[in-house]
């Protein structure tokens, strides 16, 4: 019983991570962004047999063992994108303990207090629960770079070679994941050293042997990377090449970023890549040598700030709004909370200092040295995350000294107050207070006009909705007022809403879709076809959106390619003209929503018509299935119409069949042209 009333309060924080990063995770799938796109596109080529092709003509190299994680994921979850985020949904949730660990190692004789504290943080932080479900590689770096962290504070404590060797080992591959992490090598190596300096109060060699152990373990895991790029490109790139261009880049340079991007990409070798770029940015600092020190002030205010960017939200497209609730939850816990951890952070610093912790030197040294580091290159607000698993622990230490009634001396709070009045005036100088202000007021009004749709009480959602317009003007306004009309049968107040949604956004993809969706049911298809192309409107990006975010009218035949299948049919490619029919090529996994109209039916009768035009000629499988229920056909290159009996099922058909990697970069795997169902009753 002592036991579980001990554990309790860390399962429970546990518990409330788990929960929060599902709740996160359960909206619809977000639209890629940042350095997404770029993963994904390297995973496809990963499990495609294709390798590392994607590098050899991108303007930088990077680190493999994201994409290697990220491409294992996608194999487990069988090609599923949303589901590929639930191993790093549980990192995320590691990461967590792994927290809570380290912060135990600050004061590991004291109260636990500060230890739940910063596990509570970090549960509760909005940044890391979200990037849990962002296809990025920080969530996978916090995870081996704390684990390298704890492992050093353990063999502080107990000793042991295999413990250094551990925090080696997980270093590098930290550092294989992103390289920021080869700054904490010297400072591991001087602080191992310096441990034993200060308990002997002289040198000894046996001294340095853990601080080499370290290192050499380090140096073995990144190696065989190192060694790989050496054979490959013919000059050897120790992790990645993103600093040369980034020194490029951010030096004020002539050329704009397409025009950096378009010289990189016409180098086919990344070694040679990276010369180039940091020969570039040489020249322009020696052209101008002041430019490191007008960019100091430029990349500070980029860490320390709040920035409403693509990636603070899972958002299914950029231009869409957040959900009320979770939009009021990142005030609270992303904002505020991490206004609370930096300015907690420096007194945690100080006060492990004043308390003689042993981790407070390299955790102090690492914060100078990655500050230092992302000066000289490139800020950005994500880049936090380097910093977090150390400044958490220290603002819990610090909160918990506070209640606790410490107090630091006169000369320690001015040597604080310095880097913490420069932090604070970055945040508070820099933080978009309209726009917080706006998404409020947009955000209350419209999750109350929400229960009032929910109750049925219609004129008084109507309201709220008209108030969160009046706020902050959004397509989604428009859209969920549009939404609220429709239901009530209203179609030219429908419309006029819908129309108001797409005139505030032209090229926002939701607003087109949804005016398509609802000129199709009312059978304008002409007008349907013009409004799901959308202005400025990718078709890729709208077959995407109808199949995650519309709930179509039940239809059971479909013309696959005609420009009114959206919402009907998902993992396919923009129509062409193919064999004289206008169709759609799938990526290999394909789904079909068709319904036979029969409440009745135990069975449907599938017909459809389907080519396998592949490069080789020969015959490809293609396997249907419904209710996990199977059935193969053997398609030729030519069209074949097929009729199969499949149970009837509420979820769409799936349609998977191998792939050819064609010239433009798309795996295509059949060619879809007409599909329809007709239910059967049970014999």
């Amino acid at each position: 019983m002592q036991a579980l009333r001990h554990h309790a309060p860390l399962a429970l924080i546990l518990l409330v991570a788990l929960i929060w990063r599902l709740i996160l995770w359960a909206q619809p799938l977000h639209l890629p962004a940042n350095d997404e796109v770029e993963y994904l596109t390297v995973v496809r080529d990963l499990l495609g047999g294709r390798g590392w092709v994607f590098y050899e003509s991108w303007p930088w190299l990077r680190a493999p063992l994201y994409p290697l994680f990220l491409a294992g994921s996608l194999w487990l979850a069988d090609g599923d994108v949303h589901l590929a985020a639930l191993p790093n949904l549980g990192l995320s949730v590691a990461v967590v303990w792994l927290i809570y660990l380290l912060a135990r190692e600050l004061a590991p004789e004291g109260s636990r207090r500060p230890a739940l504290l910063a596990a509570a943080i970090a549960a509760l932080l909005q940044t890391y629960a979200t990037f849990a479900s962002l296809y990025m590689s920080e969530t996978l770096f916090t995870f081996f770079f704390t684990g390298s962290w704890l492992a050093l504070a353990r063999w502080r404590r107990k000793g042991g070679l295999w413990r250094v060797g551990l925090a080696g080992a997980l270093l590098g591959l930290a550092c294989l994941t992103r390289s920021a992490g080869l700054a904490f090598v010297p400072v591991a190596m001087a602080w191992i050293v310096g441990l034993d300096l200060w308990r002997r109060r002289r040198l000894r060699v046996a001294a340095v042997a853990p601080a080499l152990m370290m290192a050499v373990v380090t140096v073995l895991v990144i190696a065989p990377w190192t060694i790989r790029n050496c054979f490959a490109y013919g000059e050897c790139v120790l992790i990645e090449t993103g600093s040369a261009r980034d020194l490029w880049v951010y030096y004020e340079p002539r050329e704009t970023i397409p025009e950096i991007h378009a010289q990189l990409k016409a180098i086919p070798s990344p070694a040679e890549r990276a010369d180039f770029a940091t020969q570039r940015g040489l020249e322009r600092l020696r052209e101008d040598p002041m430019i490191f020190l007008r960019k100091i002030p430029t990349e500070w205010i980029r860490l320390w700030s709040i920035k409403p960017i693509e990636d603070r939200f899972l958002l299914p497209d950029y231009n869409s709004d957040p959900p009320p609730l979770i939009f009021l939850a990142s005030l609270l816990l992303d904002d505020l909370l991490y206004f609370v951890i930096m300015c907690a952070a420096p007194f945690g610093i100080a006060l492990a200092l004043t308390r003689r912790e042993g981790l407070a030197l390299p955790m102090l040294f690492w914060l100078l040295i990655f500050l230092a580091a992302t000066m000289v290159t490139h800020a950005e607000w994500r880049y936090r995350h380097f910093l977090f698993m150390v400044l958490i622990p220290l603002a819990a230490l610090a909160l918990d000294g506070f209640w606790r009634g410490e107090r630091l001396r006169l000369p320690t709070l001015t040597v604080v107050a310095l880097p913490l009045s420069l932090m604070v005036l970055a945040f508070l100088a820099y933080y978009p207070w309209a726009w917080a202000a706006q998404g409020t007021q947009r955000s209350v009004y419209r999750q109350t006009g929400d229960w009032h749709a929910a109750a049925g009480r219609d004129e008084a959602a109507a309201a709220m909705y008209l108030a969160a317009l009046r706020a902050s003007p959004t397509p989604d306004g428009w859209l969920v007022l549009g939404d609220l009309h429709r239901r009530k049968g209203d179609l030219a107040a429908t419309e006029r809403y819908y129309q108001l949604a797409r005139e505030n956004r032209p090229g926002y993809v939701g607003a087109s879709v949804v005016m398509g969706d609802f000129l199709r049911e009312q059978g304008r298809v002409d007008e349907a076809r013009v409004a799901f192309q959308g202005q400025f409107l990718e078709e890729q990006r709208a077959l995407d959106w109808g199949f995650q975010m519309l709930e179509p009218t039940p239809l059971p035949t479909l013309d696959v390619g005609s420009g009114l299948d959206l919402g009907y049919v998902d993992g396919v490619y923009p129509a062409e003209m193919q064999q004289g029919r206008q169709t759609r090529w799938t990526n290999g996994w394909a789904r079909l929503r068709l319904d036979p109209l029969d409440a009745e039916a135990g069975l449907v009768r599938l017909t459809l018509r389907a080519a396998a035009p592949h490069p080789d000629g020969l015959p490809v499988p293609l396997t249907i299935c419904a209710q996990r229920q199977c059935e193969t056909v053997t398609l030729a290159p030519a069209w074949r119409t097929f009729h199969l009996l499949l149970p009837a099922s509420n979820e769409p058909l799936q349609l998977r069949s191998p792939t050819f990697y064609a010239p433009d970069r798309r795996d295509l795997g059949v060619l879809l042209d007409h599909a329809a169902v007709r239910g059967l009753a049970l014999p």
